[in-house]
């Protein structure tokens, strides 16, 4: 899962120290949770790029808030020294928000009544840098690109889509995309590398059109380091009722007020535009219009302006059509070994899992640069697994009852853990693969499970020892389910121990404890 900042967290007052370690320089001086650190040597802290670069000094000022007063220190230092501190986010000042209407936005799939922070689209290019969240580049002002320059701010994680300039527009939801294969390049100049993604939807952006991605985005290795095609997911709120079930529908729908009141940058209505354009130039509503559809397109939108098929459904993939991305991706893989001695292109493993292939041997995926955007997490589990079996015990000194936890698309991989663990003498274990009924059967992973779903589907596990569950169901800390549920909330529900798993080897060390009698996270 990608990082998600606490708004609460962002106060644009500075860096909220949350820990200091024991016997560090931060320590020494006095430091405690609940300060915030305002500047270093005069520089106004943006975030933790900016403390990073700016106290790899061998002398520092230090600017502190606490309980209102400004406190100055100074201090001599070896400029490794990163003083011991903790901050609460690794962003001060805000969060760089998308000014995009993506068709496909995981967020305006989201039921309301949920806490606001879902509802929030990022794109802040230092995120990317820091986690590797991918981002748009739509939103880089020039202050921006000097930043990345100064800081050489890379890699880079770009969510591309589509390099047809009209097409890209589509999938980004307006008109005025700037050229993001002159963007990669720009960052190529800097020094930086990029790592791509494509968000395919059936019959918009898969087949040609991401044959022609695929080429332009590899004509510019080595700056593009890897290409990676991820399937759409979407969720039973943009089917239900009346919810839009085209891309032109579903870019209108960041037009309506309650969407627009959740982000902090506003985009403009094609009403308040035309209504602007009538009171600032004193154009009569005719010619207002005319303007603007010369711009943007009909009011109805700028799709039809573009020439492309908007009304075009948008839907999951089929198993076939998935077996098809695969079958388009891989040539290219084995043509870019040959060119470039790197296989550059990467299906992620949902097209595997959805057509029942086996995912590819791990040095395809050359060290899992995009471990987290699902390519290559299930070969590299699997391989993993094969490491530590042959550490797994031949019998428990206590039988043991366990219930594994996962999402309806990992089930098959997960299962041959099990009949293997099934093996040793003395331990019980249960697959519960769980249906998303939160967010509709069509949304298969783990990483969208929610609480509520896993409790319901579990009942009460008075005769379980233990009950795992998929990690990455929770936050960026482990802490919290999308639907704000917790683990101990979780095991105190469904009445067992409970643990959070992500890897073979967390899985081992769970088999060899002794059986739990406290919830455990």
């Amino acid at each position: 899962m990608e990082y998600q900042p606490n708004l609460k967290n962002i106060t644009g007052s500075g860096g909220t120290i949350v820990a200091v370690e024991p016997q560090s320089t931060a320590a020494a001086l006095g430091l405690r949770p609940g300060d915030q650190l305002l500047s270093v040597n005069g520089h106004v802290l943006r975030d933790i790029i900016d403390y990073q670069f700016a106290i790899a000094k061998e002398s520092v000022d230090l600017v502190i808030r606490r309980d209102g007063n400004e406190l100055q220190l100074r201090i001599d230092k070896d400029p490794a020294d990163m003083l011991g501190i903790e901050f609460s986010e690794p962003l001060f000042d805000r969060l760089r928000t998308c000014n995009n209407k993506c068709p496909f936005c995981f967020l305006t799939q989201m039921p309301k009544g949920m806490r606001r922070t879902l509802y929030l689209k990022d794109d802040d290019y230092r995120l990317s840098f820091l986690y590797g969240n991918f981002v748009t580049l739509t939103n880089l002002k020039e202050d921006d690109w000097r930043r990345i320059e100064e800081q050489k701010l890379g890699p880079m994680y770009v969510s591309v889509h589509a390099t047809d300039r009209a097409l890209r527009a589509i999938l980004l939801g307006k008109p005025d995309v700037p050229d993001v294969l002159e963007q990669i390049r720009r960052l190529g100049d800097l020094g930086i590398d990029v790592h791509t993604q494509v968000v395919c939807c059936p019959g918009v952006n898969d087949g040609p059109a991401l044959a022609q991605t695929v080429e332009d985005l590899a004509a510019l290795y080595p700056i593009v380091q890897t290409i990676s095609a991820v399937p759409v997911g979407l969720t039973k709120y943009r089917f239900n009722g009346k919810a839009p079930q085209t891309i032109r529908a579903a870019i209108q729908v960041h037009e309506r007020p309650e969407w627009i009141d959740t982000n902090w940058e506003r985009q403009p209505l094609w009403e308040e535009a035309l209504r602007r354009q009538v009171t600032d130039r004193r154009l009569t509503e005719e010619q207002a219009r005319a303007l603007l559809e010369e711009k943007y397109g009909d009011a109805g939108g700028f799709c039809s302006r573009l020439g492309v098929a908007t009304e075009v459904p948008l839907r999951t993939y089929r198993p076939e059509e998935a077996a098809a991305v695969i079958d388009l991706l891989e040539p290219y893989q084995q043509r870019y070994w040959h060119e470039y001695e790197t296989y550059l292109v990467y299906p992620s493993d949902e097209f595997y899992l959805l057509c029942g292939r086996e995912t590819p041997p791990a040095y395809v995926y050359e060290g899992y640069q995009q471990h987290e955007n699902g390519v290559g997490m299930v070969r590299k589990f699997l391989d993993e697994w094969e490491e530590i079996e042959r550490r797994l015990p031949a019998r428990l000194s206590e039988a043991r009852r366990m219930l594994i936890v996962c999402g309806t698309l990992a089930a098959p991989v997960l299962q041959r853990i099990v009949d293997r663990l099934n093996r040793i003498e003395g331990l019980r274990v249960v697959l519960r693969p769980v249906v998303n009924e939160f967010f509709g059967d069509m949304v298969t992973v783990s990483g969208l499970l929610t609480g509520q779903d896993v409790v319901a589907a579990l009942g009460y596990q008075q005769d379980t020892d233990l009950v795992v569950l998929p990690r990455v169901m929770f936050d960026y800390r482990g802490e919290r389910t999308i639907d704000e549920y917790t683990p101990e909330q979780i095991g105190a529900e469904i009445g067992a121990p409970l643990a959070l798993a992500a890897t073979p080897y967390e899985l081992l060390q769970l088999v060899r404890q002794p059986a739990y009698n406290k919830v455990a996270a």
